[in-house]
């Protein structure tokens, strides 16, 4: 693999079985995400994007190709030790209250990737777990809160704060504020840029919203009916898109080339 490339998606394909037929969700799909960058995946619902999303974290397993995680295959990975490279790499879902452990509080819920790798005693974990939901905006003095009490962004921010307990490598963040208000999203968006450029993190970003993905990345790639029709740093994508499909996404966005969302 590489210098430099910490994941690669290599002619990954996924279809589902239905009593209507197979459904080909990913098709030949094949792109490297950088140490370092933010790659940004973009396309219409149903354009394949989560399938990919859960195929580099192994929670799904391809019908064809394979991921590579920092050279290594995860299709020849055991059990065992893919639970090792799984805290190498987390994920930020959609929905931020379905995400996390309703009959868990804050800290609990930050807390639990510790518990499950064994990481420190409970006092430590905790302590732990208080100090990254202050890194994310949540005040440690609603540590003892459960998710139902907070709002819609503040579930999100606890949600990240748990992505991060393990120190990933590798944050692959799944339409993170398509559920959430608009002027919450600017702020999560915010948050996530301040995190990346804090913690020299990798990032996948994946959005239908291609203003979004213009502020974050450095990269995007672009998807469609489970394939992958362009990839191009992001400044090249947005002033010369290749494809017609590109284009016509483009077409119905307005640009916001070096702007930061308000707080």
């Amino acid at each position: 693999m590489p210098e430099g490339v910490l994941v690669r998606a290599e002619n990954l394909g996924k279809t589902f079985s239905t009593p209507a037929g197979d459904v080909v969700a990913v098709d030949d799909v094949t792109f490297d995400v950088l140490r370092g960058e933010t790659l940004g995946l973009v396309g219409e619902s149903g354009s394949g994007k989560s399938t990919v999303a859960r195929l580099l974290m192994w929670l799904q397993e391809p019908t064809s190709g394979r991921v590579l995680f920092d050279g290594t295959d995860l299709a020849g990975v055991p059990g065992r030790e893919l639970r090792t490279v799984r805290r190498r790499m987390q994920m930020v879902f959609q929905n931020p209250y379905g995400s996390l452990l309703p009959h868990y509080t804050a800290a609990g819920n930050v807390a639990e990737p510790l518990r499950l790798h064994s990481i420190g005693d409970k006092d430590s974990r905790r302590e732990r777990a208080k100090q990254l939901l202050d890194l994310v905006g949540v005040n440690p003095r609603f540590a003892d809160l459960y998710p139902r009490q907070f709002s819609g962004g503040q579930q999100q921010r606890i949600a990240i704060a748990r992505a991060l307990a393990l120190e990933p490598e590798l944050l692959v963040c799944d339409e993170p504020t398509s559920a959430l208000d608009v002027s919450i999203q600017a702020q999560i968006l915010n948050l996530l840029d301040d995190l990346r450029e804090r913690l020299g993190l990798t990032c996948l970003f994946i959005s239908h919203n291609l203003a979004v993905v213009e502020r974050l990345a450095n990269r995007v790639a672009v998807m469609r009916e489970g394939r992958v029709v362009e990839l191009a740093p992001t400044e090249e994508l947005f002033r010369a898109p290749q494809d017609p499909y590109t284009r016509a996404l483009l077409g119905a966005v307005l640009p916001v080339r070096g702007q930061r969302a308000a707080s």
